[in-house]
């Protein structure tokens, strides 16, 4: 098997979604038998436990995470970055990125470069990747119409990075609160404060998730204690990891993802915590978007922005039975990715 080297310019531990998404790639990998390693950044770990171990709820068999020994800030943090990825190059190896800069200026040390967008694409780094892999269909389109052959092009979705054995297991628990993830990332938050403040036979929410120096968080919790309808009904619980989120999602009733519509949002979006939320074992509230749709499964769906909508369709959830949890883990989506690269390899 050949080697995988996954880079991403983000601190790990990081509360960034690249960087998440980027280290269960990187154990994805490891567990489907490749050896990998993965690089961060040199940037400051914020909202996160201390160590990747305790972020990711222990690191595979076949995965070496390169994290620098101290933080630093541009343009040390970056040149750190590049001298890391230098020594870990190998014609034997396969990089994985996922920043356009990263792609556009390796060199051909590489058995071969894979590019993952989850931005829209970029000019400068369309022609050094062997392959082009996106999440969402929206995403594909856009690589197309930049010029990016269909060989060249693989659209691979996101996958569920929860236990699948207590996911199964896992019934929605009767009465309790409905629990959102990372709302402050896109701005549904104000929408689902709505909702709440709207209707007051809702039951509690709790909204987890961190921002950089918690700004966002702190001025939604000064309008949540300053509103009485919302003062008591809705608690911040942060940021939740590991074993941590598992036995937080053992305690609510229903999982609440809220996005707005624009255009990024309907095509290009394949978010994590819909994903996780599909194949958690509890019933999932979202907007009536392409990008969710697409995703398949059980969704207790609302027009976006209409908080009256939103209302109704927690309440419907509240009321439905569990549904089925089985989603594509994180080792399926790294095994069928590195099977297409090694076929590639070996028929060139």
């Amino acid at each position: 098997m050949r080697p995988w080297v996954v880079a991403v310019r983000a601190a790990l531990p990081s509360p960034r979604p690249q960087g998440w998404q980027a280290s269960q790639m990187a154990a994805g990998l490891a567990r489907a038998g490749r050896p990998t390693r993965l690089l961060g950044d040199a940037g400051r770990p914020e909202g996160t436990p201390d160590t990747v171990d305790a972020w990711l709820g222990g690191i595979p068999a076949g995965l070496a995470v390169e994290v620098p020994a101290r933080p630093s800030r541009p343009p040390l943090a970056g040149l750190r970055f590049r001298r890391s990825l230098a020594r870990l190059r190998s014609r034997d190896a396969v990089l994985l990125c996922r920043d356009p800069r990263v792609a556009a200026t390796q060199p051909r040390g590489w058995a071969a470069v894979v590019m993952e967008w989850h931005v829209r694409p970029e000019p400068r780094a369309l022609q050094r990747p062997d392959l082009h892999v996106t999440v969402a269909p929206g995403l594909a389109d856009d690589l197309r119409a930049a010029g990016v052959p269909e060989e060249r092009l693989l659209l691979l979705p996101n996958a569920c990075g929860l236990d699948p054995e207590r996911a199964a297991a896992r019934r929605p628990l009767a009465g309790g609160p409905v629990l959102a993830l990372g709302l402050h990332r896109r701005g549904g938050l104000d929408l689902a404060l709505q909702a709440w403040a709207s209707d007051l036979a809702l039951p509690p929410l709790l909204l987890g998730g961190v921002d950089q120096g918690g700004e966002r968080v702190q001025g939604w919790a000064r309008r949540v204690e300053e509103d009485p309808a919302l003062r008591g009904r809705v608690r911040f619980v942060g940021g939740a990891w590991a074993d941590a989120r598992e036995d937080l999602l053992d305690t609510v009733a229903a999982w609440l993802a809220v996005y707005p519509e624009d255009d990024d949002t309907r095509t290009r979006l394949c978010p994590l915590q819909v994903v996780d939320a599909l194949g958690s074992g509890l019933p999932l509230v979202a907007p009536d978007l392409p990008s969710i749709r697409t995703l398949g499964g059980a969704v207790h769906a609302f027009a976006p922005g209409d908080p009256g909508a939103l209302v109704s369709a927690v309440h419907d959830a509240l009321r439905a039975p569990a549904p089925a949890a089985r989603r594509p883990s994180w080792t399926d989506r790294a095994r069928t990715l590195a099977d297409i690269v090694e076929r590639r390899l070996e028929a060139a």
